[in-house]
């Protein structure tokens, strides 16, 4: 009894452990390109501090509402308070639209040719420091568009990591999705990617037994597109929510000269969806050539499944991934890509990856293999998913199917090491895996 006295109080004393702070907060549209994020405590905080980073998108386009506050930014992060340090109930920022594309990261605002606009409000949400420590806080939200405007939310009283729309069209229900199309889209993009969609949902149901607890929105942005000067094709996937976005001529260019490009693009978007619900949003917190590589992995074998692929160019595909993973090899670990910046990386030899051990499952159909090591994935419960980071379960996954530990070994070395010979060590790694006797 002592002892749980003595944890209790000091459960009191950190101020965090019963309950989060609560509040409300308000995202308001307030012209084209100008916007208001303002946040009221129900009791005083000191410091509100924005947790995503994100490169410049605070520093140049967020001032306070307030002249009695100030922004602070810590690489890529940014905390705002009373500039006498002085506890406060309410606060906020007033920012400019930002369409810069970020590093591996998502868009900040995605605009649409007819004035409509994506915002993920991930960027807003973070912690409050309250007596002596950062504490979570829980607020209600709304989302206030334009008279006139619509604004569609996954969830419209949450602020969290989210995709919320605000602009004049209510959206196209079907199949499961709710989709709202930039009128500039490109048609070849647009209807590649509309194809792909319900075509990756269907054989996810049959080959995986997964359907979405509900609706998803997919929003297809194009407001850049001839004004840009970068040409950019973006993907974003977030908890039943994806985005396109396009930007600059070039990217509506690739819908014609690579018919592929946009349905693989949705392929990939669709899988990240799946993953996002059966690994409860952790698969790849950890290694993101886990996710990565799996999307991109999965994508190609059902661009054949889908005939979106003839099988010459399946094989070319293939040829291509792994040519682009042994060159990425010599300038960066798999492991160490993030930092060097090289996230491609992550793409092609985490695919790669993947194509070689469903050949070791299966050497006639790896299509096959590759499905049955993820449904060996999947089949992992709640609590060794949500416990085990992804990396751990990939190799927990592995040896389960009958791998060795000298294979995850050879695997484990394969990530972590800059390699001279990038073709060589596949070709190694290949064959470590080809001695495999899997039943």
């Amino acid at each position: 009894m002592r002892a749980l006295i003595i944890l209790l109080l000091a459960m009191m004393h950190t101020g965090a452990a019963f309950s989060d702070v609560t509040g409300r907060f308000t995202f308001e549209r307030l012209g084209g390109d100008v916007w208001r994020a303002k946040y009221c405590f129900d009791e005083p905080v000191e410091i509100l501090g924005f947790e995503r980073p994100i490169e410049n998108f605070r520093e140049s386009s967020w001032r306070t509402l307030l002249p009695e506050y100030e922004l602070s930014f810590h690489g890529g992060a940014a905390q705002i308070a009373r500039a006498d340090g002085e506890p406060f109930h309410c606060t906020g920022v007033e920012m400019d639209t930002y369409t810069a594309v970020p590093i591996k990261n998502y868009m900040a605002f995605s605009s649409f040719t007819d004035g409509g606009m994506v915002a993920y409000t991930g960027y807003m949400t973070g912690k409050v420091f309250k007596d002596g420590v950062w504490q979570a806080y829980d607020v209600r939200a709304r989302y206030k568009g334009l008279p006139g405007e619509t604004v569609i939310a996954r969830d419209p009283e949450v602020l969290d990591h989210q995709y919320v729309y605000f602009g004049p069209q209510t959206g196209l229900t079907s199949a499961n999705m709710l989709t709202v199309i930039d009128p500039g889209m490109p048609t070849a993009a647009r209807e590649g990617i509309e194809k792909s969609l319900p075509e990756a949902s269907k054989l996810l149901e049959d080959l995986f037994s997964f359907k979405p607890v509900d609706p998803f929105h997919v929003f297809m942005a194009a407001g850049e597109l001839m004004t840009s000067k970068e040409d950019h094709s973006k993907g974003g996937s977030l908890k039943r929510q994806i985005l396109f976005t396009l930007k600059g001529k070039r990217s509506a260019d690739w819908a014609i000269g690579s018919p592929d490009f946009y349905p693989k693009l949705a392929a990939h978007e669709v899988l990240h969806l799946w993953q996002n619900e059966v690994w409860y949003g952790q698969l790849g917190e950890d290694a993101p050539w886990v996710h990565e590589g799996a999307a991109d992995a999965i994508a190609h074998e059902l661009m054949l499944r889908t005939g979106v692929h003839t099988a010459e160019r399946y094989n070319e595909v293939w040829k291509t991934v792994e040519s682009r993973c042994a060159g990425y090899l010599e300038e960066t670990s798999v492991d160490g890509a993030i930092e060097a910046g090289k996230f491609d990386t992550l793409y092609q030899c985490g695919a790669l990856i993947n194509r070689i051990i469903a050949q070791a499952l299966n050497s006639d159909e790896p299509s096959e293999g590759l499905f049955r090591f993820w449904r060996a994935m999947a089949s992992w419960d709640e609590t060794d998913i949500r416990q085990t980071p992804s990396a751990a379960l990939f190799f927990a996954t592995m040896n389960q199917l009958g791998f060795t530990e000298s294979q995850i070994g050879r695997l484990k070395e394969f990530l972590a090491q800059k390699h001279t010979d990038g073709e060589a060590s596949v070709s190694a790694l290949r064959s470590a895996f080809s001695l495999s006797n899997h039943q």
